[in-house]
């Protein structure tokens, strides 16, 4: 037999039966792994599909968390109010509150409530209860006790606070559309004198604690259960999830027990996940049905099958290919040094395998990276030195304790009925909290030109005159991407070197042209202007790789805008110039345009 084997072997080519020998150890190991991968595929597919069953639950379980203390946060900021306190108290004491206080504590107080529910985004809304028919209601915070959705729930358990789920917004008939699917914590106002001035109620929306409850898949249902066994889901009458929940309930035998087991029910397989919620008296649930993924996988497993023919079949013709070109991987490595030496340095380097000869490819490899990184290190240096110094002008203070100190100051104007500078203070806050979060990540066009805004209304309390804005920009435009911080040099050089010295009312106008593949933002000012000579200079400094030190005139803001663009559009991307000296000057930027925003 040994003999046999040799012959049949001596018969064969070198490169045959190298090919045949290097194909033998690949097919072998390929088709071993493929075997323990199909035998391990569902197994692996449960598991995974528990471990998400799992963190979607604990995730809806943190956002619970916050959600909770965000509504306790508000109701003690209600509680602490001292002025709604003692409107309460005037209320039930009897005393005739005159038109004159109405109006002041409508106006001060209840705007001041209201701007707090307006300024989180994660509220519904806040409204205080009062036992009182006479008392005059003041929209959106102060109402009759009539109004209350959990009057009966709170009255009869004698609750200090409690939570109501799953209830329609309708408090004003007259509306169309109410919102739906709300979900409130009802806290008592204790009083030493009175006993208890009224009910505080803080609303959130469900679909924000539990995201995509109330949504229908084929694949996953979401329940949430609360201490008298109201479930709150998807109950329409196309739900297919409709017959289950019975016998989904039934498995959840202890619902203050967190479990994450596979169980069949009506001959489907599934993962069910509960998640006791203390915080709300309750219970979160997950099924996901492994049926639905069945036939999924059984295709991904044929699949993988044909592609692992294919891909045997395409070893055999490279096997052989490779090991018969073998003796020309030297002059393949040999043309490629002459490309180099002719000062080609994109040249790629062949794959010459694990070898000396392969060896010396790697190295030659790391020589041209080596030598391309040199070469950008220029650009990165500058890159680099611009950062620090943005980073140094930002770090020179501590912005978070200006912006207290701003919020500080603003309260005290709008004590004072200095509405004027409390909306300056104001302003200023919001492009303060905006710079802060430094220029890696890129922003709307929304967001830049709201921040140019507030950025030309505080110039305005500056001027003797008026700087206008005027904008002309497609709706398509609001969302694209830009880099943060682009827009706002380009108008803050038009105020300084083109507005500020004509010290007279004028205009900024942005425009925003949409095109096949990109889209341009032009900024036009009816400043000075600039001559021919000055705008060439300009334009130098921002297209060529030329040093840039700090000054005014001298394009340090342009150039940066040039450089951030480019770096994350590329070099097709950037700003041009244009100017007319005594008329306007006019920057242009290239951005690409993104129809999926």
């Amino acid at each position: 037999m040994g003999k046999l084997k040799y012959c049949w072997t001596n018969k064969l080519k070198i490169t045959d039966k190298i090919s045949l020998t290097v194909f033998c150890f690949a097919f072998v190991p390929i088709l071993v792994l493929f075997l323990v991968i199909i035998m391990n595929l569902e197994e692996k597919d449960k598991n995974d599909k528990i471990y998400l069953a799992k963190s979607s639950v604990n995730q809806i379980y943190a956002n619970v968390q916050k959600t909770v203390e965000l509504c306790n946060m508000s109701t003690q900021v209600f509680l602490n109010n001292g002025n709604l306190t003692d409107y309460l108290e005037r209320v039930y004491s009897g005393e005739k509150i005159s038109v004159e206080d109405m109006i002041q504590f409508s106006r001060e107080d209840i705007v001041s409530m209201e701007r707090l529910v307006n300024s989180n985004p994660y509220l519904y809304q806040i409204h205080v209860y009062v036992d009182d028919d006479t008392m005059l209601e003041m929209v959106p915070i102060l109402y009759q006790k009539s109004r209350m959705k959990n009057i009966q729930i709170i009255e009869e358990a004698g609750l200090e606070n409690s939570w109501l789920f799953d209830y329609t917004d309708d408090m004003f008939s007259l509306s169309d559309n109410p919102t739906k699917h709300i979900m409130s914590l009802t806290t008592k106002m204790p009083n030493y004198t009175y006993g208890n001035l009224g009910y505080i109620e803080v609303a959130v929306r469900m679909e924000s604690v539990f995201p995509e409850l109330f949504e229908y898949s084929d694949t996953r249902w979401r329940c949430f259960v609360d201490q008298q066994d109201n479930r709150y889901y998807n109950k329409s009458d196309d739900n297919r999830w409709n017959r289950y929940v019975e016998d989904i309930m039934s498995k959840v035998v202890d619902k203050n027990q967190e479990i994450s087991k596979k169980v069949k029910i009506q001959g489907e397989d599934m993962i069910i996940t509960s998640k006791p919620i203390p915080e709300l008296n309750g219970s979160y649930i997950e099924v996901i049905s492994l049926d639905k993924f069945s036939s999924t996988l059984t295709k991904m497993s044929w699949f993988y099958l044909f592609i692992l023919v294919g891909i045997m079949v395409l070893l055999i013709v490279v096997i052989h290919f490779v090991v018969t070109t073998m003796v020309k991987r030297f002059y393949m490595l040999f043309k490629t040094l002459k490309e180099v030496q002719g000062g080609n340095l994109n040249v790629v380097v062949p794959d010459c395998g694990s070898d000396e000869l392969g060896e010396l490819a790697n190295q030659i490899g790391i020589m041209l990276d080596k030598i391309k990184l040199l070469m950008k290190d220029n650009l990165d240096r500058e890159i680099l030195a611009k950062n620090s110094e943005i980073r140094a002008l930002q770090n020179q203070i501590n912005a978070h304790f200006i912006y207290n100190v701003l919020e500080s100051v603003k309260m005290m104007a709008e004590i004072e009925e200095k509405y004027d500078i409390a909306d300056a203070v104001t302003s200023l806050g919001i492009m303060l909290r905006y710079s802060m979060k430094g220029l890696a990540k890129n922003v709307t066009v929304r967001q830049e030109i709201e921040y140019i805004q507030k950025y030309i209304a505080l110039m305005n309390l500056r001027f003797d005159y008026e700087i206008y804005l005027s904008l002309n920009i497609p709706k398509v435009l609001w969302e694209q991407e830009i880099p943060k911080m682009s827009l706002q040099p380009i108008v803050e050089n038009a105020i300084c070197h083109g507005i500020e010295d004509i010290a007279e009312d004028t205009n900024i106008y942005i425009k925003g042209i949409v095109m096949l593949e990109d889209f341009i933002i032009e900024i036009t000012d009816q400043g000075k202007g600039m001559t021919d000579e000055k705008v060439e200079y300009l334009r130098e400094k921002i297209d060529e790789d030329i040093e840039v030190s700090g000054g005014a005139g001298t394009g340090i803001g342009l150039k940066n805008v040039q450089d951030r663009i480019q770096i994350h559009f590329g070099k097709e991307y950037g700003i041009q110039i244009s100017s007319r000296y005594g008329c306007y000057t006019k920057v242009s930027m290239r951005l690409p345009f993104n129809p999926n925003v």
